[in-house]
């Protein structure tokens, strides 16, 4: 999974930053809902780039990210320049956390429970550190409905390709928005999910093939060198069968919630 992520770190900006006028609603959501106050004390594990983090840390709060990936980090610390002495950024597993009890006041996550092996031993350690009044923010990167539809033709491309196996990560087990919220459930927590922000999505066919030309999403890095040339091929090709034309304008909207977890202690 490192591995992954140290290739794709200088890219990962390009295809997974919002509108800056929507990063701004999603940051104010966030202070919001943890009524933050200048002790207010921040965990994000799989705090890559820093999307989330940023627009957090420059309103001077304790931030604390964690990543397995050292060259996301690094990507991180060249957008701060110097980090702050409220800001501490370390190497490390979501799934074992190198934290105290009752160490944090929130934690944040985005984008990364279902690339987790054991998505639950995750949220344990979370419910370990978080102190008793502590609240987990839980939310993944939109899809859009056009999206959704040039994810599923690729996924179709590839399981007709000779030699392809699903990405490991991608068994019956992996983290999605019900099991998470079960799971909390079950462990008598409160539960409740807020829109941050809606806005539409505008790429063009061209653009959304570049993206997988890049093997940014999860389902092209797995995919063997062999294979990944032919399906590639037969993708595009159905996409100037299916859309016409490459500078096609694909419109759709988007919608970034976050699950909010309390009454963990």
């Amino acid at each position: 999974m490192n591995l992954y992520y140290d290739q794709i770190a200088s890219i990962y900006d390009v295809t997974r930053a919002m509108p800056t006028s929507i990063d701004k609603q999603v940051t104010e959501t966030v202070l919001r809902l943890v009524e933050a106050t200048p002790e207010t004390t921040f965990l994000e594990p799989g705090i890559g780039t820093g999307l989330n983090a940023l627009p957090i840390i420059k309103r001077g709060y304790f931030y604390t990210g964690l990543d397995i990936s050292q060259k996301m980090l690094n990507q991180l610390r060249r957008k701060l320049k110097e980090v702050p002495d409220k800001v501490t950024l370390l190497e490390g597993d979501a799934s074992s956390l190198p934290f105290e009890d009752h160490s944090f006041d929130v934690i944040l996550t985005r984008h990364l429970l279902h690339h987790l092996p054991d998505w639950r031993q995750a949220l344990r350690e979370f419910c370990r550190v978080l102190k008793p009044s502590g609240l987990y923010l839980y939310c993944e990167s939109p899809w859009t409905a056009h999206q959704r539809e040039f994810e599923a033709h690729w996924r179709s491309i590839l399981a007709t390709q000779e030699g392809f196996q699903p990405p490991a990560y991608e068994s019956e087990d992996r983290a999605n928005l019900e099991k998470v919220k079960s799971w909390f459930t079950a462990q008598g927590a409160t539960v409740e999910t807020v829109t941050a922000a809606q806005w539409r999505v505008e790429q063009t066919v061209g653009e959304l093939l570049a993206i997988y030309e890049t093997r940014d999403h999860g389902s092209c890095w797995l995919v063997s060198d062999t294979v990944f040339p032919q399906a590639m091929k037969k993708f595009r090709l159905w996409c100037h069968q299916y859309y016409g034309s490459e500078e096609v304008s694909l419109s759709s909207s988007a919608k970034l919630e976050i699950t909010v977890v309390r009454n963990l202690g």
